[in-house]
């Protein structure tokens, strides 16, 4: 009888130790799984604003062009930003907020039976 207990403790601080490993082994997946997801937002975030400010040296020239006044030309795309901005602003919960929140929550609580991409 006391033989029993003896392996029935043994048996749940075995399970103790293996549930343990387990919830690390998950962490350090989630864990990685955001890194790995903020590194490459990074690089796409940098990429993008570099694109983004040879496009606006382009669009403020052709402006000038058109406006015949350089001045004029880099105002017009300056309030185009200063219009994103303020866009951006107003609806930032639906277009920033709400995505941020659920791919975190993704990350994790994946849904059960769906195959990893």
């Amino acid at each position: 009888m006391l033989e029993e207990i003896g392996n029935i403790r043994k048996d749940i601080q075995e399970y103790i130790e293996v549930r343990l490993d387990l919830l690390k082994l998950q962490a350090a997946e989630k864990i990685s799984k955001i890194i790995s997801n903020t590194a490459v937002a990074i690089i796409l975030i940098l990429l993008l604003s570099l694109i983004l400010f040879f496009l606006s040296f382009a669009a403020g020239y052709f402006m000038a062009s058109v406006l015949n006044s350089n001045v004029l030309g880099f105002l017009c795309v300056a309030g185009f930003y200063l219009l994103l901005m303020l866009i951006i602003l107003i609806f930032r919960k639906k277009i920033i907020d709400r995505p941020v929140i659920k791919s975190v929550v993704k990350v994790f609580f994946p849904k059960t039976g769906e195959d990893e991409k």
